[in-house]
């Protein structure tokens, strides 16, 4: 058994090789296009979010009533998406890149992975925050042909439930297309270092 061990712990020497330079050359530019390409992504829906917020804002002023109010809960809701992406996606810091593999690996791995449980805590009052001000919306402008109010929520909750559960499936299929490669490198990485430590010596990479 002690043998099938060894040869099982050399195997994974080989593959990860821990003191490959190369390899971790190879890891650490590859996160840093994760990165590139994020930031990118993260540009063009902060804008949009933004707009949408500067819009249903200014819609609220010329509101009256439980309208306005749906339209400002729309607003502040766009507001916290931009500030949660912001948060979530903002690049690791230079010190990062000059910590020991293991813990360099866990911060990139919490960085690329699809959502973690804080981001669970943040989206969940935060779709809960948009679905209030767009059913307020919704069964508003409807009530004017409709007074069957109880219709109008149970519409609205399935359509907005429907959506998120959509956006939630559709998001992760995109996510594996595009990330799941550096993620599955990452966590393999991440669970080497955790059963087998650290290297004896703490690389820099930069």
């Amino acid at each position: 058994m002690e043998l099938d061990d060894f040869k099982k712990k050399d195997k994974q020497n080989r593959e990860f090789g821990t003191v490959d330079n190369h390899r971790i050359d190879d890891m650490i530019n590859l996160f840093r296009m994760y990165e590139k390409n994020q930031r990118k992504k993260v540009l063009y829906i902060v804008i949009l979010n933004f707009s949408l917020a500067t819009i249903y804002i200014g819609i609220m002023a010329s509101q009256k009533g439980i309208a306005a109010l749906g339209y400002l809960i729309l607003g502040m809701g766009c507001i916290g998406a931009v500030l949660y992406l912001l948060l979530r996606y903002r690049p690791l810091s230079a010190e990062s890149y000059s910590l020991a593999m293991r813990e360099f690996v866990e911060r990139a791995e919490r960085k690329v992975s699809y959502f973690n449980t804080i981001d669970y805590f943040i989206l969940l009052p935060l779709l809960g925050i948009l679905g209030a001000g767009g059913g307020i919306v919704f069964i508003t402008r409807l009530l004017r042909y409709t007074d069957n109010i109880s219709i109008l929520i149970i519409i609205w909750v399935l359509f907005f439930v429907s959506l998120c559960i959509f956006g939630f499936w559709a998001g992760k299929k995109n996510w594996q297309k595009e990330y799941g490669d550096i993620h599955s490198r990452l966590m393999k990485m991440k669970n080497y270092y955790k059963s087998d430590g650290d290297s004896p010596e703490e690389i820099k990479y930069v």
